[in-house]
């Protein structure tokens, strides 16, 4: 029997560089495996490795309107000179900081490279049965499929006429000199469409149309209609998107009523903090750092047991210590005293207690710790003071990891969108109602909306978190001319010079992000806008 060697990482991105040195490598030297057989590619495609790819959609978060990177919160509050550069739409950085690649490209292609490399060899192992080939085959081009579309959503416009970021289906060519071509978008996501109609034939064909919870890290039939949703709504075909979404909660419903959780409970930490009245002679105001402690000690463990999750894959950010500020208009979007996602999820006062400005201020002839001046409040603002905090890293560090797979909570979402698009606002509403009885303190208060899109769109917002706000703005803009604009305030370039006002307009080719030089050099793609 022929041994096949899967190498487990590229040398380069996509292997197009180096490859032939790369392969010549003793197993020792390059972290390789020998496979002879098709159980090894089972566990291979059982390996929730596949979806942890870490950063995977960092900078997305600074591209849309969810956090506000305010010059406040710039000069006093010590975030990183990487993540400004990202916030101020500073292209040029994202093309010649290698790490950026290392966090967004890489990781992508890693996977694609993996899945490629099962599909040309599943025919050259001893088999098994043939249900086993079809799931192995299934769930790779389902991966396949799912990283091409992360990819494009981040690296293409929307339009379907716009370059788009190819499609790879063999792990390495036999002619090592042709670079892949980049295409269109139409092109991309053709491709996409395919991929996922053989997965579901293939993943139908070895059994796998039921949805599996405690082995949700392997796609199932489910997995597919839940990620075809997601896809069709990103390009506005509502009514694909609908049946879609029908489909995989025909399969899945299941909402988390969280706040009934003893594991979401909120734990007081940290010695409190003071705000001082307008003459600094008394404490006006005191607050607290509030964490889900049971849940964010768990680490990686409560994440992949999200009983949410049709697929459980994170995007952790890279930049700004993994942890920035939401935005007014993000704030505004919640009900503070019934919204049980921003009691938990975001009114934490994390951010304030990052920072180096509050200080010791004597009162009365007492040192008074961990104080606010009334000059050092100015520029506080109330929303800049949370960050989004849930599910946290392995080692149990702050919360910070996004949400990429999908989950039971965005096709409910989708489907009363969809139905919103169609006029059937009541039915979208009840939709909404159904989520929002999970996510509010009562009854009442969750059934206190309607179903018009704006409302759907509004409680995407909140669910979503503002991660997702760079998908949704460019596939409104894309597809239903929303004329959504990005305006900021950045700082002066030089110390004392005035802040500047900068906006980023629903046509600007910046919201294909670019990639570093040295892929375009290994390409040979004309790089995004700069």
């Amino acid at each position: 029997m022929k041994k096949i060697h899967i190498i487990a990482t590229l040398a380069v991105v996509l292997g197009l560089s180096g490859c032939k040195d790369f392969l010549s490598e003793t197993p020792n030297k390059s972290g390789s495996a020998y496979i002879n057989h098709m159980d090894q590619l089972y566990g291979l495609m059982g390996n929730y490795s596949l979806y942890r790819s870490g950063y995977c959609w960092s900078e997305l978060i600074f591209r849309g309107d969810g956090v506000e990177y305010s010059p406040y919160y710039y000069k006093n509050f010590n975030p990183t000179a990487n993540a400004y550069s990202v916030w101020s739409w500073d292209n040029t950085y994202l093309a010649t900081d290698n790490s950026v690649a290392n966090c967004t490209w890489t990781p992508s292609w890693n996977a694609i490279f993996s899945f490629n490399t099962v599909l040309e060899n599943m025919d050259r192992v001893e088999q098994t049965t043939p249900a086993v080939r079809k799931q192995v085959e299934g769930e790779a081009l389902f991966g396949r499929a799912y990283y091409h579309f992360l990819l494009l959503v981040q690296y293409a416009l929307w339009d379907d006429n716009a370059p788009g970021i190819g499609y790879r289906t063999d792990a390495l060519p036999s002619d090592m000199s042709v670079m892949p071509e980049r295409k269109t978008v139409k092109y991309t996501l053709d491709c996409i469409y395919k991929d996922l109609d053989d997965a579901e034939a293939a993943l139908t064909a070895a059994g796998r149309t039921t949805f599996e919870l405690a082995r949700n890290f392997r796609p199932t039939v489910p997995t597919l209609k839940a990620l075809r949703a997601r896809i069709d709504l990103y390009r506005g075909n509502y009514t694909s998107a609908l049946a879609n979404a029908n489909a995989a909660l025909a399969a899945y419903d299941y909402l988390l009523d969280f706040k009934n959780d003893p594991e979401y409970a909120l734990n007081y930490e940290a010695e409190p903090l003071k705000f001082l009245n307008s003459t600094d002679t008394a404490v006006d105001s005191t607050f607290q750092y509030r964490r889900m402690q049971q849940l964010l000690t768990k680490g990686g463990e409560a994440f992949a047991k999200h009983p949410e999750f049709y697929l459980p894959h994170q995007s952790d950010l890279f930049f700004a210590n993994r942890i920035l500020p939401i935005s007014e208009s993000y704030y505004d979007l919640f009900d503070h005293e019934n919204d049980e996602r921003w009691k938990r999820f975001y009114n934490n006062n994390y951010i304030t207690y990052q920072t180096s400005i509050a200080k010791t201020v004597n009162i009365g002839g007492v040192d008074i710790p961990k104080c606010f001046t009334w000059a050092d409040q100015q520029g506080i603002k109330e929303a800049n003071r949370h960050a989004y905090q849930r599910f946290a890293s392995q080692n149990g560090s702050s919360g910070k990891y996004y949400l990429l797979g999908m989950t039971t909570a965005e096709m409910y979402l989708i489907k009363a969108e969809c139905l919103a698009r169609a006029g059937r606002t009541s039915e979208a509403a009840e939709e909404l109602k159904t989520l929002r009885r999970t996510r509010f303190t009562t009854e009442a208060e969750a059934d206190n909306i309607g179903g018009s899109v704006e409302e759907v769109l509004d409680e995407r917002a909140r669910e979503m978190t503002e991660l997702w706000r760079f998908f949704d703005i460019k596939r409104l803009n894309g597809k239903e001319n929303a004329g959504i604009k990005i305006k900021r305030t950045l700082p002066g370039s030089t110390a004392g010079s005035p802040d500047v006002d900068v906006e980023i307009l629903p046509d600007d080719p910046r919201w294909a992000l670019p990639f570093t030089f040295q892929q375009v050099v290994l390409m040979g793609w004309e790089q995004n806008a700069l």
